[in-house]
């Protein structure tokens, strides 16, 4: 199968910069989002092709929360802004939630704006008592998109026909005022990528060496 989320995982020298794994846990990877429209903007993908969050193992969420938490801990060291979590929940080709890659990825955007009030206007979202709830739709066989304002509790609305392709990235960039930067095909921005995966890296190697250097009260 091809799948470039899968191949990313092979790579030990890739030519593009945001092919480049920045953080790892056992079952999950952290790397910076093509189309980089906003600093320290973030996809945390699962190892094993799951089509969407909806599709992976119960078991496996605890351990996407706590790496999750590990990352967002990470970027609230370069980023000023609180962090809004964001899934388009593909079910199959045809229902895809306006997901444009077959792989699961959850979208780590630090926005000082929150998405909510605009995302209200267009679905009625409805709150989860944790993100391990997005499996429900995958029992009904229905897409879906996921949101949550970090510190604040789950939300997921689920979508009685398609969406377009990267609806929950054009309403982030209208929340912003630069509506014309959602496409990452057209808007890649690789330049505050690289400047950010290089900033990320050097806080993953200074916390492990932190840990070592640190004293005992």
């Amino acid at each position: 199968m091809d799948c470039l989320f899968c191949s990313i995982q092979e790579m030990s020298h890739p030519s593009n910069p945001e092919d480049e794994i920045i953080d790892e846990s056992e079952n999950f990877y952290a790397k910076a989002a093509l189309g980089h429209f906003v600093f320290g903007y973030t996809l945390i993908i699962p190892k094993e092709h799951f089509l969407s969050y909806a599709y992976v193992p119960e078991h496996l969420f605890p351990e996407l929360e706590a790496f999750r938490d590990n990352v967002l801990d990470k970027l609230h060291n370069i980023c000023p802004h609180p962090i809004t979590i964001l899934e388009h929940g593909a079910i199959n080709r045809c229902q895809r939630g306006g997901s444009c890659i077959d792989h699961a990825h959850l979208h780590l955007m630090p926005l000082a704006a929150d998405l909510y009030p605009l995302l209200s206007e267009r679905f009625s979202f409805a709150e989860l008592g944790s993100m391990s709830e997005v499996r429900r739709f995958k029992d009904a066989q229905i897409s879906y998109l996921y949101y949550q304002r970090e510190g604040l509790g789950s939300h997921a609305v689920k979508l009685s026909q398609d969406v377009p392709s990267q609806t929950l990235r054009r309403i982030a960039c209208q929340a912003l005022g630069e509506p014309e930067l959602w496409d990452w095909r057209t808007q890649p921005l690789r330049d505050p990528l690289q400047r950010f995966t290089s900033e990320y890296k050097r806080l993953a190697v200074a916390a492990p060496e932190a840990s070592r250097n640190g004293t005992n009260g």
